[in-house]
C-alpha cells in the first residue's frame, strides 16, 4: 500500500494563493525583464523627479533655507544622500519585483502597503525642503516609517528575502527620523518661509511668512 507522506490537514501552496511550487523556478522571460525595469524605473525616476520638484524653481535667488539651518554635528555630508538613496531605491525595486514574481498583482494588501509608502516617500523631501515644514515633515517620515514597518511584514510571508531587502531602507528612514526631529529642534523658527526678491547691484528684499 503506498501511503501518503501529506496529512489531510496540509493545504497546498495554490490552496493559500501561490502559484503552483513547480513553475517557482521559471526562466527570465520578457515579462519578468520588463517588470523589474518597470520597479526600477518608478523607485529610481521617481526619486530623481520629486528631488528636481523640491528644488527652488526662483532663478533670481538661490534657496539657501536648508544650508542656513543649524545641524548637529553628525549631520552627513550632502554628497552621500544621493548615492544612499540610489542604493536603497535599487534594493526596493528588487524586493518589490521578487514579491512580484511570487505572486503578480494577485495579492492587493501587499501593493497597498507597498505603494502607499512609496508614496509617502516621494512626498517627503517636497515637505521638507520645498515647503521648509521642518514639523510637518517630521510627522510625515513618522507615518512612512510605520508603512515601511507595514511593508516589511507583507513582504516576508511572501518571501524572506523580500522583506530582508528592505531592512536598510527602515534603517536610513530611522535615522533619517531622527535627523528630522533634531533640525526641527534646533530651528524653531525654520518653518516661517523666507521669501526674497532681488532688486539688482546685489541688493534683496526678504519678508517672512508664516
Amino acid at each position: 500500500a503506498v501511503v501518503s507522506t501529506q496529512s489531510t490537514g496540509d493545504k497546498h501552496p495554490v490552496e493559500l494563493g501561490y502559484p503552483d511550487p513547480k513553475k517557482q523556478q521559471q526562466s527570465w522571460t520578457r515579462k519578468t525583464v520588463m517588470a523589474l525595469a518597470g520597479f526600477i524605473t518608478l523607485l529610481e525616476g521617481g526619486g530623481i523627479l520629486m528631488g528636481a520638484l523640491s528644488r527652488d524653481n526662483d532663478s533670481s535667488v538661490g534657496d539657501d533655507w536648508f544650508d542656513n539651518l543649524v545641524k548637529p554635528w553628525w549631520n552627513p555630508p550632502d554628497w552621500i544622500f544621493g548615492p544612499v538613496w540610489s542604493v536603497l531605491y535599487f534594493m526596493i525595486a528588487l524586493s518589490a519585483f521578487r514579491v512580484y514574481r511570487k505572486i503578480g498583482f494577485t495579492k492587493a494588501l501587499p501593493w497597498i502597503v507597498f505603494f502607499i509608502q512609496i508614496t509617502l516617500n516621494f512626498a517627503w523631501p517636497v515637505i521638507f525642503f520645498k515647503g521648509h515644514r521642518l514639523l510637518g515633515a517630521f510627522i510625515e517620515i513618522l507615518i512612512l516609517l510605520a508603512f515601511i514597518i507595514l511593508n516589511i511584514m507583507a513582504f516576508l510571508p511572501i518571501e524572506k528575502a523580500a522583506g530582508v531587502l528592505l531592512l536598510p531602507y527602515l534603517a536610513w528612514v530611522s535615522f533619517a527620523s531622527f535627523l528630522n526631529f533634531t533640525l526641527w529642534r534646533l530651528n524653531p523658527d525654520a518653518d516661517n518661509k523666507v521669501t526674497c526678491y532681488w532688486l539688482g547691484e546685489n541688493s534683496y528684499f526678504c519678508q517672512t511668512q508664516n
